[in-house]
């Protein structure tokens, strides 16, 4: 018995728990995450799914769903429930023409059209680019998320950060954690506080500070991450009229590849 320990010892070393892996390098460590966080938003924008919308305001709770499908290169949103309840008639008809109208603008529209419509939505999330450049980042310890392990990484503004995107200013006013998939180097939860007055648009809001944004995501199926459920509380000043609370959960369900839509073979579905 005893020629075998070496071997048993080898065996339990290579059984130690992550707990006790060495720290990865936190630049290199959210850089990776960003590519692949990227990679599977922009596969996502395949699949369908649907979309829960649970709103408090002035203590009265309202809950909306909808089902969110690729239609011609981007999502397209279509109410199915209106405040807990099944559309009315007339609410059903117009989210029907609403449908068909778009799908044949859609469908009728240019290549050059076409490119356009799919660049201003990717560029929605341009400012993953400047992530890197806007914060200092630092693994604080891991953890588990829906029973997978994690890093947990800090982010602090940095400060001199000059952002190179549309949307990248907003980063000056934001920090939080990243909660990293250690097999995926997948995002699996992020939070984010708002330090500074946020604002959208010239006229439309103004967030402020204190504000707490969380976003979970779920592995859909191998290299597919996709969200989950965000929750946001805070404050606005809504087109710089009046304050309104912000009391808000989005949670996504139902994912399912689009017939026809294709996908790639790291992100092929079970």
């Amino acid at each position: 018995m005893r020629r075998h320990l070496p071997a048993a010892i080898a065996a339990f070393l290579f059984s130690i728990p992550a707990a006790f892996a060495q720290t990865p390098d936190a630049n290199t460590l959210i850089r990776e995450s960003i590519q692949n966080y990227d990679k599977a938003w922009r596969a996502g924008m395949r699949w369908s799914y649907m979309q829960t919308d649970v709103t408090c305001s002035g203590g009265v709770k309202e809950v909306d769903v909808s089902s969110v499908i690729p239609l011609e290169g981007t999502p397209y949103e279509r109410l199915i429930t209106k405040n807990g309840h099944a559309l009315s008639a007339e609410e059903q008809r117009k989210e029907d023409e609403k449908y068909d109208k778009e799908l044949h603008k859609r469908q009728s529209e240019s290549a050059e059209a076409r490119a356009a419509r799919i660049s201003k939505y990717e560029k929605e999330r341009a400012f993953l680019v400047d992530i890197p450049n806007a914060y200092n980042f630092k693994v604080v310890g891991q953890d588990t998320v829906n029973g997978r392990a994690a890093w947990v990484v800090e982010l602090l503004p940095k400060p001199g950060f000059e952002p190179t995107t549309a949307h990248g200013a907003l980063l000056k006013h934001i920090e939080g954690k990243l909660w990293i998939d250690q097999k995926d180097l997948q995002w699996a939860k992020a939070e984010a506080t708002v330090i500074g007055t946020i604002s959208i648009g010239l006229i439309l809001a103004r967030i402020g500070e204190g504000a707490h944004i969380t976003l979970e995501l779920s592995r859909v199926t191998d290299g597919l991450w996709m969200p989950k459920e965000i929750t946001i509380n805070g404050t606005a000043r809504v087109l710089l009229v009046h304050n309104k609370n912000l009391d808000e959960q989005l949670t996504f369900s139902h994912y399912h590849l689009q017939s026809g839509a294709g996908t790639g073979p790291q992100l092929a579905a079970r």
